[in-house]
């Protein structure tokens, strides 16, 4: 696997639309549901992950890209672990052998591809800077939130906005990294304020990049009541906004384990650079 790896969010929503059979009258649609605020979105996303500090999770990862030599698929295991105030690093193997490391400390990302010929690593900022490129998809694979592991914060004054049962808001350009004239957007279940979709728009309204959050499910976390567990995406859904490319995260296993995620060397740029030893540096800067 020679990570041009796309990542970004599944559009596609379909519509229930209910039936009476043999009444004389269809019932009338029911109400929508009223928009929540702001600040009881920043509550139940609070509520949601904001105690969880330690991540380690296990699973399969599903990547499809197109190139100009066609169509192409890959899946491997999943380990990922994600450490408050470290960084996140996530390894793809397939049958014992790892094919992929991206990771990132906050201030830069990086994809290490230790199959590709020659060995390679990929290396750019988190943040974009003014008249410098930048990799949205590479940042934005590498932000917690954004792989619905930490809070999604509104930005401030922002008004939700509901659609199809789906309240719409801007998110807080603190907190996210984008251009000028961009915005992040997610979507929150009207009634439960779960996190269903979030989405990066340019200045001229188009969807470059998108994510789903489906079937939400428990992180064991020692010492505290199942109650009270955080709650992740068990199911992360990625897609570029011109359908180049996918990937599908699925975490079948999710544990609070801080020994096995507090390690610094996950996190460090040149101490990942010394193990894996890429011939290949390409830096986006």
């Amino acid at each position: 696997m020679t990570p041009r790896l796309a990542r970004a969010l599944a559009v596609a929503l379909a519509g229930v639309l209910g039936a009476c059979s043999g009444g004389p009258t269809p019932a009338p649609p029911a109400a929508s549901a009223p928009a929540p605020d702001a600040a009881a979105i920043a509550a139940r996303e609070n509520a949601r992950v904001g105690g969880l500090k330690h991540l380690w999770a296990k699973g399969v990862a599903e990547l499809r890209w197109k190139d100009a030599s066609g169509d192409h698929f890959e899946q491997g295991d999943l380990d990922l672990r994600w450490c408050a105030g470290r960084g996140l690093a996530a390894s793809v193997s397939k049958f014992g052998d790892r094919h992929a490391w991206l990771g990132s400390d906050g201030v830069r990302w990086w994809r290490f591809s230790p199959k590709a010929t020659p060995p390679a690593l990929d290396v750019g900022e988190v943040a974009p800077s003014p008249g410098r490129a930048w990799s949205q998809v590479d940042a934005c694979s590498s932000h917690p939130a954004l792989l619905g592991i930490a809070p999604l914060v509104p930005a401030e004054g922002a008004v939700p906005e509901v659609r199809d049962a789906l309240a719409w808001i801007e998110l807080s350009a603190v907190a996210l990294p984008r251009r000028e004239g961009e915005r992040f957007e997610a979507a929150f279940d009207a009634s439960t304020l779960e996190p269903r979709r979030c989405r990066l728009v340019d200045a001229w309204g188009t969807e470059q990049w998108s994510v789903e959050f489906v079937d939400f499910a428990s992180v064991e976390q020692a010492g505290q009541a199942p109650g009270a567990w955080s709650r992740v995406p068990r199911r992360i859904v990625a897609r570029r906004g011109d359908g180049s490319g996918s990937l599908l995260l699925v975490l079948d296993a999710r544990v609070a384990d801080a020994a096995a995620v507090d390690r610094p060397e996950l996190y460090d740029l040149d101490t990942l650079r010394a193990r894996f030893a890429p011939e290949q540096v390409r830096t986006v800067e």
